[in-house]
């Protein structure tokens, strides 16, 4: 049986090859097998597959619009079978089975072209399922294109289907399987019946020629007397004992003649649920001549089998019974050599709604605005209709004379210029869908209020004394219904000629000043936004002092002696007859307290005054003195500030004598270097003769100095001071950078700019210290001295490191720095001499031992460096 499927492949495959004379095949090029192994190297122009839309599973590549990208999107593609194009439309399709994706010619200008790319399984490719051995090529073509095209009406309308399964396939088919152990198989007429034009079976008639045998393998066997069973495909054993050979019987008829039915399709609205349907003919039957006519329902909606169908075989079909949905029948006509079919919907619509009127509402229906309000709202959305409202239009039924409103047709009308009084009637008509409508009013009753005119209220009278001279009146009381538009403050025309200075007279608050004894009226008056007004006066007493002024009392004169050098004032003995609000003790500087204490006072005589201030602004003044004498001088007590210890790099040493003291003043200061203290390091300036020394250049080691202090009258006394400098914690850490630029010419941009640099030639996260950048005294250039850590100063590279690393860099590209580098060095000298000498720090030359001497050849031929390498004999 898989001998007979795959011979059943090939005939179907030749009864479309052998259709040349109509459509072209034009061969491919190889090079598609690189990408493509399993494709057929042809293309098929104006051929389609052979099972049609049974053929597979379509899918269209929206965006691809070229055969190549076709083909190649289908080789990427394992569910992709073969392709063919519709124009600039590629589609891809997943056959069913090999047969049924057989090219077929199709004359109809829809089919462009189409290509086998890769078979499904076990073919390896389509050569396997299409190619036989040819015995004889001399066959005529004609009849190769009569039987392709007898095997087209017999295969075009195949479906496929399963054997056993009753309801794959049309009305006078069943299924037929493809091998003897499979289910799987095409759908064949039944006996008696044959594939019309149009792929429907249909009964055949005595008009049919006798059949004739032929084989597809290039061999043309003798005609002989057709089978009672078309149609039919032969085993190997039927054939007579032959091998492989197959042998498919056609029967070559007379071709239908197609008949063009049409039926107009109805449409009827319940409760009417009764309709017919007519079928019409061209050409339309003639005399002697009779159709059949056979109504069959295609579809109907769920729960319509209650529906009744009569005169099914008439070219009237009458339905009753009818429920709502859509309804579709097959009608076919068919007579001895023509035939012809069609479809026709029924549409059963549901009972035709009753419309109500719409409801129309408005909120609210009555309405009360007080101007000078000139604004409202009428809400016309809650309106109902038993289907949906479509329109709302607003009309002014009555208003004022003059009123001309601009009114939008919107569900909600809003109003800003009812600015007349006097009744409105607004008219709302609402439509619904069936375009019934309806209407209301609503009313708005506009008031005007009366405006009253304002009320001034300039305040209540007010008395104030001398000298107290100025005041604030206060107009913010006054009133108005409405708003108040402005204030005027004027004096009484009776006040004309008393002086006083008035402010902000155009406000609610008048402000005077310069007012003296007597009575003084002012008036204020208000005027509304309507322009009226009105005025109020306000009285104020201008009153004689009430109470006399203050007396200070700032105590007895005081008298004290050195070595005590503060007093305290005291000047709470100070008396007024109401209230004392302020003290004031004047000498160099103002004290506000009626106590106040003096201190740091020296022999002399000091006088201090005490000014006090009563409640009503008046004053009065007292002075004390104070005598500072000295009955014994005491000697003075020196301080030079303690011992203390810093670490280098410091650029100055401070010792701070200024806590020294006398009881009457220290006049001299000397700071004086002892002998145990080390010699290096200079004095700041004539610091040593000031109560703070200042000392620079210092050097790791103890500085010892005495400080003496004498006050005027010659004594004096003496402390002395330690200072323990400690060594720089990276003196072998630092590097010495001297550049072929004067120290007065470097700017801190471009040392800025040195230290980043020096920073990326190191890498590994290295972080740049400058301690000092100084100028080197016999050359002048400015020398850099700096110490390099890394990992956030957890790690400090050593001196030397730093300095090899650097001129190995240098070495390359002498420009890395930008600026000219004169020398690399450590700040130390850190040669070991080879273990023989001890190196200069100034000459940074190995001072070699007994018997040994310096390597020549290594300091100027190699590193360069200084050592005792060779021992002399």
């Amino acid at each position: 049986m898989e001998r007979v499927k795959m011979w059943l492949c090939v005939c179907l495959f030749l009864s479309a090859m052998v259709t040349l004379s109509w459509g072209h095949i034009r061969e491919m090029d190889p090079r598609w097998r690189d990408s493509c192994p399993q494709i057929y190297l042809s293309e098929f122009k104006s051929y389609a597959p052979i099972g049609n839309e049974t053929s597979g599973v379509f899918a269209k590549k929206a965006t691809i619009h070229t055969i190549e990208d076709c083909i190649a999107d289908c080789c990427d593609d394992k569910m992709c079978n073969i392709i063919f194009m519709h124009n600039t439309e590629c589609f891809q399709i997943s056959c069913y089975t090999n047969e049924a994706c057989i090219p077929l010619y199709r004359p109809e200008a829809i089919f462009t072209t189409m290509v086998l790319v890769s078979p499904l399984p076990p073919a390896d490719s389509w050569e396997e399922v299409v190619n036989v051995p040819q015995e004889d090529d001399n066959y005529p073509v004609s009849d190769i294109m009569d039987v392709a095209e007898s095997n087209y009406i017999y295969t075009s309308g195949h479906h496929t289907c399963e054997d056993g399964v009753l309801i794959d396939c049309p009305l006078h088919e069943s299924c037929v399987t493809v091998a003897k152990h499979s289910r799987n198989g095409l759908c064949h007429c039944d006996q008696g019946y044959n594939r019309n034009a149009s792929g429907v079976c249909v009964l055949m008639d005595k008009w049919k020629k006798g059949p004739e045998t032929r084989m597809f393998v290039g061999k043309k066997l003798p005609f002989t007397e057709s089978s009672s069973e078309p149609n039919k495909m032969f085993s190997e054993g039927e054939l007579g004992g032959k091998t492989d050979v197959a042998i498919v019987e056609v029967s070559s008829v007379r071709p239908l003649k197609q008949l063009v039915v049409s039926a107009i399709s109805k449409e009827v609205r319940l409760p009417e649920n009764a309709v017919t349907l007519s079928a019409y003919t061209v050409p339309a039957e003639q005399p002697g001549e009779h159709y059949n006519y056979e109504w069959t329902l295609v579809s109907q909606p769920e729960g319509g089998n209650s529906g009744t169908m009569n005169d099914q075989n008439g070219g009237t079909l009458k339905l009753s019974n009818l429920i709502e949905g859509l309804y579709t029948f097959k009608v076919s006509v068919s007579s001895p050599g023509a035939y012809g079919e069609t479809l026709a919907n029924v549409t059963v619509l549901p009972p035709k709604r009753i419309n109500q009127i719409p409801l129309a509402i408005i909120s609210p229906s009555s309405q009360t605005v007080k101007l000078p309000n000139t604004g409202a709202v009428l809400d016309g959305s809650t309106s109902r209709d038993d289907d949906s409202i479509i329109g709302w239009h607003w009309e002014l039924q009555q208003g004022p004379l003059g009123y001309q409103p601009h009114l939008v047709d919107t569900p909600t009308l809003q109003l800003d210029n009812l600015v007349m009084p006097g009744n409105y009637t607004f008219k709302l008509t609402v439509e619904d869908s069936d375009h019934a409508t309806n209407f209301t009013t609503a009313n708005i009753t506009v008031l005007k209020v009366t405006d009253y005119p304002p009320e001034a209220n300039a305040g209540q009278d007010i008395i104030v004394y001398l000298p107290k001279n100025n005041l604030t009146l206060n107009g913010n009381l006054s009133t108005d219904d409405r708003l108040i538009a402005s204030w005027e403050w004027t004096k009484s025309p009776s006040d004309q000629n008393k002086a006083v200075d008035m402010q902000n007279t155009r406000t609610p608050y008048l402000q005077l000043s310069n007012l003296e004894k007597g009575i003084y009226t002012f008036v204020l008056k208000v005027t509304d936004s309507s322009g009226q007004s009105s005025s109020a006066e306000v009285h104020v007493f201008v009153k004689p002092p009430t109470n006399t002024p203050p007396v200070a009392d700032a105590g007895q004169d005081l008298a004290v002696a050195l070595p005590q050098t503060s007093v305290l004032l005291n000047g709470s003995h100070s008396s007024d007859d109401n209230k004392i609000v302020a003290w004031l003790w004047q000498q160099n500087s103002a004290i506000n307290s009626s106590q106040t204490n003096v201190t740091d006072l020296t022999k002399g005589d000091y006088e201090f005054q005490l000014t006090v201030t009563d409640d009503s602004g008046n004053k009065a003044s007292d002075v004390v003195r104070v005598t500072v004498t000295q009955n014994k001088n005491a000697r003075p007590k020196a301080n030079g500030g303690g011992d203390q210890t810093v670490v280098l790099p410091v650029s100055v040493v401070v010792l701070n004598g200024s806590q020294s003291s006398d009881d009457l003043g220290i006049v001299r200061w000397q700071w004086t270097r002892e002998g145990s203290s080390l010699a290096l390091g200079k004095v700041v300036g004539q610091t040593d003769t000031s109560p703070v020394l200042m000392l620079t250049d210092v050097v790791p080691g103890r500085y010892v100095f005495r400080l003496h202090v004498s006050d005027d009258q010659g004594l004096g006394d003496e402390d002395t001071v330690s200072i323990i400098v400690k060594p720089d914690p990276h003196l072998l850490h630092l590097v010495e950078l001297t550049l072929n630029i004067e120290g007065s010419m470097l700017t801190q941009s471009q040392q800025e700019s040195l230290e980043a640099k020096l920073a990326l030639l190191l890498r590994d996260e290295a972080a740049i210290h400058i301690q000092e950048t100084r100028v080197e005294e016999r050359t002048r250039h400015a020398v850099i001295v700096f110490y390099v850590d890394q990992k956030g100063g957890k790690t400090v590279l050593s001196g030397p490191a730093v300095v090899k690393r650097l001129k190995e860099k240098l070495k390359q590209d002498s420009g890395l720095l930008e600026l000219s580098v004169a020398n690399i060095q450590t700040a130390v000298c850190q040669n070991n001499c080879s273990g023989h000498g001890v190196c200069d720090q100034a000459s940074r030359q190995c001072l070699c031992e007994a018997f040994w001497m310096q390597d020549l050849i290594s300091k100027y031929l190699r590193d360069g460096d200084s050592n005792c390498g060779l021992y002399k004999y």
